[in-house]
C-alpha cells in the first residue's frame, strides 16, 4: 500500500511538468569552424556538464528544506535535516554559482536565502522557527521529500551517443539520443527505497542495433525487489509504448553484490518514424513531436534503503549495448562484466589503443555526453560544432569556460519540435 500511495503522489510531477527549453539562437555559425573530432582536448578533461554539491545544512529542530535555482522557482530537491539525517549530495549544472535554500516556518510561511556554491558545497542554517518535521526513529517516509535527477523538477536531461566506438564517427552526436528523468523518494534519514525512472527515445540517427541500458552503481543487483511498469497507466507520461517494451534486470538474485544492470528492452525501434525516414527524428522535413516519441516510465522498489549520496548522476550509468556485448559508456566509465571481453578486444583500434582509461580516445574524445536539460539535437550530418559553436570553447578550456554551451545553439542546425 505504501508503494502505491507513493507512486500516485509522484505521478503529476513526473508527467505534467514543462521541460526547461534551451535558448537557441538564429543562424550565424562562424564560417571557419573546427570539426568536433579535431578539437584539442586537455588530457585531464572529464567532459562532465554537472558537478556534485554537498549540502551542509544545520537545523535547530528536525525539518525539511527545499533547494531551487532561485527564489520563486520550483524546488528540484526536498530533504530532511536535523536529528541524525544523512547529508544529501545534489548533482547540479557546472555553471551554477548559487542555489536558493528554504524551509517552512511554524506559522506556515516559507523563508529562505540564496547561498553560494563554493568548493562543491553549500551551507545553510535552519532556524528554531522551522515547522517540526514528523520524525521517526525508523526513518518513516514523508512524500514531500523528493530529489530530481537532473536537477529540474519533473524535467528531462539529455544523453547523446556516437555509435561507432572505437572508431570515430561523424560527431553529430545524434546516433542515439535519449531523454531521462529520475525521482528519488527519501525517508526522514535521507535514505532511498523507491525511485521512478523515465526514458524517452528522442532520436536514432545510426543504423547499428544498440539497446539502452542502465547500471546503477549505488544499488546492488540483489537489492531490487520489484519493478513496476507505469508506462501504460494514465497520468505517468508513458507514450507510444511498444507491446514488448519492458525494463529487464540482467543480474537479479538476492545474493548479487555487483551493481544492478537493467535493459530498456523493446524501445530501440524506428517503426513509428514518418514514412520515408531513414532514421528517427534526425532528418530535415521528418521531425517528430515529443508526443509521437516512445516514452516509458518505471517504478523501482528496493529491498533495503540506500544512501541518497550514492545516487547522484554519476551513479546512474546509462549506456548502449548490442547483442554481442559491445558497450558504449561515458568517458572514464568501465564496461560491465558482460562487456569487458569485447571492450578489451575492440579497444585495440587505433583511436583507443593508447588511451589510459575507459571510453576515451587517444585524443581524449568521447562517444557519449550528458546534458542536464532537454536540448535539441543536431540534424543528420551536421557536425556538433555547427549545432553548438560554444561547445569548442568548453571542450578546449577543459570545461572552465562556456559551461552553459548547450543553452546557445544554432537554430538552423538543430532538430526543432513540430
Amino acid at each position: 500500500m505504501k508503494r502505491i500511495i507513493l507512486v500516485v503522489c509522484g505521478a503529476v510531477v513526473f508527467a505534467g511538468c514543462v521541460d526547461r527549453i534551451s535558448d537557441v539562437k538564429g543562424p550565424g555559425t562562424p564560417e571557419a569552424l573546427l570539426e568536433t573530432k579535431s578539437l584539442a582536448v586537455p588530457a585531464s578533461f572529464d567532459w562532465k556538464t554537472t558537478g556534485a554539491v554537498e549540502c551542509d545544512v544545520t537545523a535547530a529542530v528536525p525539518a525539511v528544506v527545499s533547494v531551487a535555482f532561485a527564489s520563486g522557482e520550483k524546488p528540484f530537491a526536498s530533504f530532511a535535516v536535523g536529528d541524525d539525517a544523512e547529508k544529501v549530495v545534489l548533482d547540479i549544472p557546472a555553471s551554477t554559482g548559487s542555489l536558493y535554500v528554504s524551509y517552512r516556518k511554524a506559522d506556515g510561511s516559507q523563508v529562505g536565502e540564496t547561498v553560494a556554491v563554493s568548493n562543491g558545497k553549500i551551507s545553510f542554517a535552519v532556524g528554531a522557527d522551522a515547522a517540526p518535521a514528523a520524525m521517526t526513529r525508523g526513518g518513516g517516509n514523508d512524500y514531500d521529500k523528493v530529489i530530481y535527477v537532473p536537477a529540474v523538477r519533473g524535467g528531462w536531461g539529455t544523453l547523446m551517443f556516437e555509435d561507432l566506438w572505437p572508431a570515430y564517427g561523424d560527431y553529430d552526436f545524434n546516433d542515439f539520443v535519449l531523454n531521462y528523468k529520475i525521482q528519488l523518494y527519501a525517508n526522514n534519514k535521507n535514505m532511498v527505497r523507491w525511485m521512478q525512472i523515465g526514458v524517452r527515445v528522442k532520436a536514432i540517427g545510426g543504423t547499428l542495433p544498440y539497446t539502452p541500458h542502465l547500471r546503477m552503481k549505488g544499488v546492488k543487483g540483489g537489492e531490487i525487489a520489484e519493478i513496476e511498469d507505469l508506462s501504460r497507466e494514465a497520468g505517468y507520461g508513458g507514450m507510444n509504448v511498444p507491446d514488448d517494451a519492458e525494463l529487464v534486470p540482467l543480474n537479479p538474485g538476492n545474493n548479487v553484490k555487483d551493481p544492478a544492470v537493467l535493459e530498456f528492452r523493446g524501445i530501440s525501434t524506428k517503426k513509428h518514424a514518418p514514412v520515408g525516414s531513414a532514421y528517427l527524428n534526425t532528418e530535415r522535413g521528418q521531425e517528430m513531436a515529443d508526443d509521437d516519441l516512445i516514452t516509458v516510465v518505471y517504478f523501482i522498489e528496493l529491498r533495503n534503503s540506500v544512501a541518497q549520496s550514492g545516487l547522484t548522476f554519476d551513479s546512474f550509468d546509462f549506456f548502449l549495448s548490442d547483442a554481442d556485448g559491445k558497450e558504449i559508456h561515458f568517458g572514464g566509465v568501465e564496461p560491465t562484466a558482460a562487456g569487458m571481453a569485447v571492450y578489451e578486444r575492440e579497444s585495440k583500434n587505433a583511436n583507443t589503443v593508447k588511451a589510459p582509461t575507459f571510453y576515451y580516445s587517444n585524443d581524449r574524445m568521447v562517444w557519449a555526453i550528458n546534458i542536464p536539460e532537454n536540448i535539441p539535437h543536431a540534424y543528420e550530418d551536421i557536425d556538433f560544432l555547427k549545432a553548438y559553436p560554444d561547445f569548442a570553447e568548453w571542450v578546449q578550456s577543459g570545461g572552465n569556460a562556456a559551461k552553459d554551451w548547450y543553452e546557445h545553439g544554432e537554430k538552423a542546425n538543430l532538430v526543432s519540435r513540430k
